[in-house]
């Protein structure tokens, strides 16, 4: 066992302030019932941890407005202290810490519903996986799920040696003491190396593209998820006889793409997948044709499938919220073979309904009761395409008061937080228990009325430019430049105040019971 606490990973800066709603229970077990798998309720009495937390943005969301207690460790103390932080805004029980895996693993903690590890499989080194293994060995229900995230190697195999390229010049060869300035440095001594066109370039011609689409990318993202001393790549079936050894069984993705093979295969590639019988070399197999390279999966201890009627009654009685404006919905959506059209004689009507009944939550009983030219599968898959562009979420069953008062605790202060920075992009919903993405001038239209109780376009943009100016931050025009003149940004503000108003985000809100 190494002595350093940080064990090869890097703690040189902070993880970004990300939301990820894999890690929602709620949504999990959603997942969980397309796939046709029993699991039981969340209830008040279900306790759920995450390992390796990052900022505990997710979890204190999920803590906040889901059933359930919440425990979490991120070994990293900056990133515990700031969950902790957020914690203490919402006030719900909680149980953070910065232990390792091994002293987790030795603490006297309760058996959980769920565990959920986002990432960091590819990223610890193989005795901290078999920690981690005997961790979810001992503590996981019976019937418990396991969601599972990890680079997959048939979408990362051509450029795991850019990995290695970008890895070692940050390691061995850059001279600055400025791991930001070390990053970028390792990425452009990586594009010029490309750019001789070495014979690995010469077989590997999206290399140089990969290298400049990184250039893009958060830096703060990128050490964390390339530059720490283990990383690894895994095929689907190396992740599933791991986990079958510690009784776990796959049970889905919550990826739902998954379900959306129309869009991504074609027929002749559907009619040869459908024709593997193995389940788990099927989905194998799927990874070649789609070039996975990150996978989402859930395995749960002890799989009991439900019946065929079992699953659709089940779906038909479980509400969803649209988060969106019908007038917003897109006509098209895009997958693997392109643009496709969405249908509109279910869209159309699935928005107008809900724009109807004020955004309330609507099952999809309820939906096919009110919408007789539409059947249950056509409902279901609509909606299901909907959740998987973000613009629609399930709901729970019987949200509680106290979870209800947790979650608006935590967004009053991401609100607060919105006139100093832009981390949070998320609010929480206990009628979802899933995070809500949302940008920062939402954030600050939000304030403006809830907090400061703003009523008008101009009143807006008046609130928002006095936020901005505070921070000295300048807004974008149309072109994608920074515009200087004051007249002009309240011109731009007032259009985005505008926007906001029309696209039904405070009523959607007040159904998402967001805020008070």
């Amino acid at each position: 066992m190494t002595t350093n606490w940080t064990d090869g990973y890097q703690t040189t800066v902070n993880y970004t302030y990300g939301y990820y709603k894999d890690l929602s229970p709620n949504y999990q077990k959603f997942c969980l019932l397309l796939n046709g798998v029993d699991c039981p309720e969340n209830n008040s009495e279900h306790k759920h941890c995450e390992l390796g937390f990052g900022q505990g943005v997710s979890l204190n969301i999920h803590a906040s407005a889901s059933f359930g207690t919440f425990y979490g460790t991120d070994f990293n103390p900056a990133h515990a202290a700031h969950a902790n932080v957020l914690a203490e805004q919402s006030q719900s029980e909680h149980y953070f810490y910065d232990d390792s895996f091994e002293e987790l693993l030795n603490k006297q903690l309760p058996l959980f519903d769920s565990i959920s590890l986002h990432g960091i499989w590819s990223w610890i080194s193989h005795e901290n996986q078999h920690i981690i293994l005997k961790f979810i060995r001992k503590y996981l229900k019976p019937n418990g799920i396991v969601y599972i995230s990890y680079n997959c190697v048939t979408g990362w195999a051509a450029n795991m040696p850019i990995r290695e390229l970008f890895h070692s010049h940050f390691k061995f060869t850059s001279t600055s003491t400025n791991p930001i300035q070390k990053v970028e440095d390792a990425l452009n001594f990586s594009e010029e190396l490309l750019k001789q066109n070495p014979h690995f370039a010469q077989r590997n011609p999206n290399a140089l593209n990969k290298v400049q689409e990184l250039k893009n990318q958060n830096p703060n993202y990128l050490i964390h998820e390339y530059l720490n001393q283990d990383w690894q790549c895994f095929s689907f079936q190396q992740v599933v006889r791991t986990l079958e050894d510690i009784k776990l069984s796959y049970a889905g993705s919550t990826d739902l793409n998954v379900h959306l093979d129309s869009i991504n295969f074609s027929t002749e590639h559907q009619e040869f997948i459908n024709a593997i019988e193995h389940p788990i070399f099927k989905e194998q197999c799927r990874d070649y044709f789609a070039n996975t390279q990150f996978r989402r999966d859930l395995f749960i201890r002890g799989k009991n499938n439900l019946t065929p009627l079992q699953t659709q009654q089940r779906l038909r009685n479980t509400a969803f919220m649209l988060l969106i404006s019908p007038e917003k919905i897109p006509k098209t959506i895009n997958g693997s073979l392109g643009e496709f059209n969405l249908i509109q004689e279910i869209y159309e009507p699935i928005g107008k309904l809900f724009k109807q009944k004020s955004y309330t939550p609507l099952t999809i009983k309820e939906l096919e009761t009110l919408i007789p030219a539409l059947n249950y599968h056509q409902i279901l898959n609509g909606l299901v395409i909907l959740c998987h562009l973000g613009l629609a979420q399930p709901c729970q069953n019987n949200t509680t008061p106290e979870m209800i008062e947790q979650s608006q605790k935590i967004n009053l202060y991401f609100l607060e937080q919105a006139s100093y920075q832009a981390h949070y992009q998320v609010l929480a919903s206990a009628t979802t228990g899933i995070g809500m993405p949302t940008d920062h001038f939402t954030q600050l239209f939000y304030r403006a009325y809830f907090l400061e109780h703003l009523k008008t376009v101009s009143q807006f943009a008046e609130y928002v430019s006095e936020v901005l100016t505070a921070l000295k931050w300048l807004v974008i025009d149309q072109n994608g430049k920074s515009v200087t003149d004051k007249t002009e940004t309240l011109r731009i503000l007032e259009l985005k105040a505008q926007e906001f108003i029309d696209s039904d985000k405070i009523q959607i809100a007040k159904q998402l019971k967001l805020f008070n």
